[in-house]
C-alpha cells in the first residue's frame, strides 16, 4: 500500500489558480463592473449590485488545460425594484441593457445568451454575466430570480449554493474542496461531460473524510457517487430550484460515458493506492486519468507495509471492487 497523500496535495497546488491569473480575471471583472455602473447612471438607472459567483466564490475553480478557456461567474443584482414581479422589466430588456454597456470592451462582441451575457477575452477567459432582481417566493422567502432570456424571469440562488457549500466546508475541512478540484481536473483531462456545480453536489452528498489521506479519501467518495448515481442517476440542486435536476438532459449516451470514466477512476486510484509498491508506477497510472499536471513519484518501492505472500486486509480496500 501506498500513502500518495503528499503527491495529490502537490497536485491541487498544481490545478489552482495561480496569483497572476487570478489577478488578470478580477482585472477583467471588476473593469466589466465600472462600465456597466456607469452605463446604468448615464442612463437613469439605479447603480447594481455585484456578486463572483461559481467556482471561483468557492475556490474550487482549477486552471484550465491548454486550449480551454476559463469562465469566471459574475452576478448582476439590479436595484430599486419591488418584490413585485409584475413591476419588473422584461428579461430581454435588462439582457440589452448589460450588453449595451459592455459592447467594445474586448475586441470580440458580448454573446446573449440565454441565462447571461458572455464578454470573451482574447487571453483565453470569458466572463459571464447573470442578472438577478431579488423577490419572494410562494412562501414568502427571499429569493434570486435570474433573467432568463426565454423562460423569464426564473429562480436561481447562487447565493445560496455557495452558502450551502462552504457549510461542508466548515464541517469537514478543506479536504472537501479538494476533492472538488481533482475530480473537476479529471473530467477536463478525460473531456467527461458533466458539469463542475453537479460534481460538487455529488461530493459533498458522498463524501468520505480521511484525515491527512486525500488518496483514500478520493477513492471512498468516488467509490460512494458511483452507487449513488448507479442506482438513481439524478443530481438534484440542494436550494432553489430543488427540483432541477442537473442530470435531466444526459442522453445516454452521455450517462455511460460518466459511469465508466468514474469506475475506470475508481480503478485506478485502487490499483495505484493499494496494489502498487513503487510510487513512480502509481503516478503513472494516475496521470492516465489526471494527465501530466498531476506529479511524478519516486522510483522506487515506498510502500508502507511489509510485503507478504498473504493476501491483506486493508480496511475498505475489498469495497472498492465490484
Amino acid at each position: 500500500m501506498l500513502d500518495l497523500n503528499d503527491l495529490f496535495l502537490e497536485f491541487d497546488k498544481e490545478i489552482s489558480l495561480k496569483k497572476i491569473y487570478k489577478e488578470k480575471i478580477t482585472r477583467g471583472r471588476d473593469a466589466l463592473r465600472s462600465k456597466i455602473s456607469n452605463k446604468f447612471i448615464e442612463n437613469g438607472r439605479n447603480k447594481p449590485k455585484y456578486c463572483t459567483q461559481g467556482s471561483y466564490a468557492m475556490k474550487t475553480a482549477v486552471m484550465p488545460m491548454d486550449g480551454d478557456e476559463f469562465d469566471l461567474d459574475n452576478g448582476i443584482y439590479l436595484q430599486g425594484y419591488s418584490t413585485m414581479q409584475s413591476t419588473w422589466p422584461s428579461t430581454q430588456s435588462v439582457h440589452s441593457w448589460v450588453k449595451e454597456a459592455v459592447n467594445g470592451h474586448t475586441s470580440n462582441p458580448p454573446v446573449d445568451k440565454n441565462t447571461c451575457v458572455r464578454v470573451v477575452y482574447e487571453d483565453k477567459y470569458h466572463i459571464d454575466l447573470p442578472i438577478y432582481i431579488m423577490g419572494k417566493d410562494a412562501y414568502n422567502d427571499d429569493v434570486a430570480y435570474l433573467a432568463h432570456k426565454s423562460k423569464g424571469w426564473v429562480k436561481s440562488d447562487p447565493k445560496a449554493f455557495t452558502n450551502w457549500f462552504q457549510s461542508y466546508v466548515n464541517e469537514n475541512g478543506q479536504q472537501i474542496r479538494r476533492l472538488v478540484k481533482y475530480l473537476k481536473a479529471w473530467k477536463d483531462y478525460k473531456g467527461i461531460d458533466v458539469k463542475g456545480m453537479a460534481l460538487t453536489i455529488l461530493v459533498c452528498r458522498n463524501f468520505n473524510l480521511t484525515e491527512n489521506r486525500d488518496d483514500i479519501s478520493l477513492l471512498d467518495t468516488v467509490t460512494n457517487i458511483i452507487d449513488s448515481i448507479e442506482e438513481d442517476f439524478h443530481c438534484y440542486k440542494p436550494v432553489t430550484p430543488t427540483d432541477e435536476d442537473l442530470f435531466s438532459d444526459t442522453s445516454e449516451t452521455s450517462k455511460n460515458a460518466i459511469l465508466n470514466g468514474l469506475n475506470n477512476l475508481k480503478k485506478k486510484l485502487d490499483t495505484a493506492i493499494y496494489e502498487e509498491k513503487n510510487e513512480k508506477e502509481a503516478t503513472d497510472i494516475l496521470q492516465k486519468v489526471f494527465g501530466i499536471r498531476f506529479p511524478e513519484g519516486e522510483d522506487f518501492d515506498k510502500s508502507i507495509y511489509e510485503s507478504t505472500s498473504a493476501s491483506i486486509n486493508l480496511g475498505k480496500e475489498d469495497s472498492h471492487f465490484a
